[in-house]
């Protein structure tokens, strides 16, 4: 279950993040599924949890997204493709002045629920 942490900024409207928010869970969901039986997802799959720039903050100012990912060969495989699928759908959601980067980590993860 990926977890995508997306840290505002200063520049983005109330409802251009709303829209990017919205639509993340298709979007990275799309773009990381993979043909191991434990990679394939879902918008279901994916947690986004959303922060706001805060005065503390150093280079915030960009918009920015953390994807955490399960580290599956099917994925590495075209990693720098996937990556590239993400900001792609995003730049195309987003007004041409909203600037930021998408950080995709894949390691080894043991999820569990209780």
């Amino acid at each position: 279950m990926p977890l995508v942490v997306v840290n505002r900024g200063k520049q983005i409207t109330e409802g251009d993040f709303c829209l990017l928010t919205n639509r993340l869970p298709k979007i990275i969901a799309g773009a990381l599924t993979c043909d191991n039986p434990d990679g394939k997802l879902t918008q279901a799959d994916i947690e986004v949890w959303v922060r706001s720039a805060d005065l503390h903050d150093i280079g915030s100012e960009k918009l920015q997204i953390v994807v955490f990912a399960g580290l599956y060969p099917e994925r590495l495989a075209n990693k720098v493709d996937r990556k590239k699928m993400i900001e792609d759908e995003i730049k195309k959601l987003l007004p041409p002045d909203i600037h930021g980067w998408v950080w995709v980590i894949m390691a080894e993860s043991f999820f569990g629920e209780f």
